[in-house]
């Protein structure tokens, strides 16, 4: 088979199984605006490293501009609701060995000139752990399950926008 023949089968196989390589947000959204969400924890900055990675995902994996508020299509906010640490390995003296968190989020996705939400609030879940000897400390526990929170954020849009698409369509 020829490269051209192959390009054509995969081609034509990525267009039946619905794949995209659009933006995947809800319809009409091409712009966005990420407020700084708030910290209702006692970590400092976990909430810029969110807010920050959040903007990155955004751009990378949606494609999307993001503007000043009073220009975009949709505002995402919310907040950082918990960071509970968990301890999973002591030794004789009761020091962590290892550890581990889990961010919970709460997010909201609203329209900024009605207010109204243009995706129902959702909470997002992410752990990570951090093993003491490595050195690995809870900071970059913290850091870590924020990246993945903000990607699984944006992930959490697309897959709502993607099915909202496939019932209309299927209607």
């Amino acid at each position: 088979m020829t490269r051209f023949g192959l390009l054509m089968v995969v081609a034509v196989g990525a267009s039946g199984c619905g794949y995209s390589s659009g933006s995947m947000m809800p319809e009409g959204v091409h712009s966005v605006a990420v407020g700084i969400f708030g910290n209702e924890t006692f970590y400092r900055h976990a909430e810029v490293t969110y807010t920050r990675e959040l903007t990155r995902e955004l751009v990378r994996r949606a494609h999307v501009d993001v503007r000043d508020p009073a220009k975009a299509d949709v505002v995402i906010t919310g907040r950082i609701l918990t960071i509970p640490r968990i301890t999973l390995v002591e030794d004789r003296i009761d020091q962590i060995l290892e550890g581990g968190v889990v961010v919970r989020v709460e997010v909201k996705v609203e329209d900024p000139r009605t207010g109204q939400a243009v995706i129902d609030p959702f909470f997002i879940n992410r752990r990570a752990e951090y093993v003491v000897p490595r050195p690995e400390t809870l900071q970059t526990a913290i850091d870590e399950a924020v990246r993945d929170a903000a990607r699984s954020t944006v992930h959490r849009i697309q897959a709502h926008s993607f099915l909202v698409e496939r019932t209309s369509a299927r209607q």
